[in-house]
């Protein structure tokens, strides 16, 4: 990391303003902390359970009552989110690159992303280098890894992760947008050109915008929430259409 860059600290505090999933915390050498990028089967294994037996608690049931494969989905677009919405403003609102590939989390515990970088290059080439960024160190960086990590722990189709990826990016863009609506148009035009590359090619796309202006983005796979107990359609969902 160019020991001359950008201090991260003033970045994710201002970015994590935005709402929780933008919000990083910066720590180094904390026991306990595993890298995101370096999940294994175990560890995802363990993540699921943890989000299973939350989901059950909060419909009122046991584990049994949330399949694995949903809990998996919901956790995977969950952490995705996490992912990409700070590296995703970092680079847009600040010009910095945040890597992802420091984020680290304590598995088993609710995902609560922290990171050991605390200095940041400065972006190059403009909106197409947060593209690059992004997708470099997320969308097949650490949140592939983990897409990866699942299907070999348990039943979770990879086309599914790829567009709950696809899903949180258009969400994160969402948000930054409505909060920062001087970097909307920016946002969009890296969530388009993500959607365009081979990693989420075919996982969904735009539609239109709404009453707010924002970008409607709608996505071609499910992320199982309608399956659970009180569970509903969402927003982006495929089977709206």
């Amino acid at each position: 990391m160019d020991a001359a860059g950008v201090p991260v600290g003033p970045v994710l505090d201002d970015v994590g303003r935005i709402n929780p999933f933008f919000r990083v915390g910066v720590r180094a050498g904390e026991p306990g902390l595993r890298p995101v990028a370096d999940c294994t089967a175990e560890e995802a294994a363990r993540q699921v359970a943890h989000v299973r037996e939350r989901l059950a608690a909060a419909s009122g049931g046991g584990p049994a009552s949330v399949e694995w494969r949903v809990a998996a989905s919901l956790f995977h677009q969950g952490l995705a989110t996490r992912l990409l919405a700070p590296v995703l403003a970092a680079g847009l609102c600040h010009g910095v690159l945040l890597d992802a590939r420091a984020f680290g989390w304590r598995p088993g515990a609710p995902v609560e992303p922290v990171t050991r970088q605390r200095r940041a290059p400065r972006v190059r080439g403009g909106t197409a280098g947060v593209a690059d960024w992004v997708h470099a160190t997320v969308v097949t960086g650490a949140a592939a890894r983990v897409a990866e990590s699942l299907t070999a722990a348990g039943r979770v189709a990879p086309g599914l992760l790829r567009g709950n990826t696809a899903a949180a990016l258009a969400g994160a863009v969402r948000a930054l947008g409505a909060d920062r609506p001087g970097v909307r148009a920016a946002a969009e035009s890296v969530a388009r050109d993500l959607l365009a590359r081979p990693a989420l090619a075919g996982t969904g796309g735009y539609r239109g915008v709404d009453a707010a202006g924002l970008a409607v983005f709608r996505r071609s796979t499910c992320c199982l929430y309608y399956r659970l107990p009180g569970g509903g359609l969402c927003g982006d969902c495929a089977l709206r259409d």
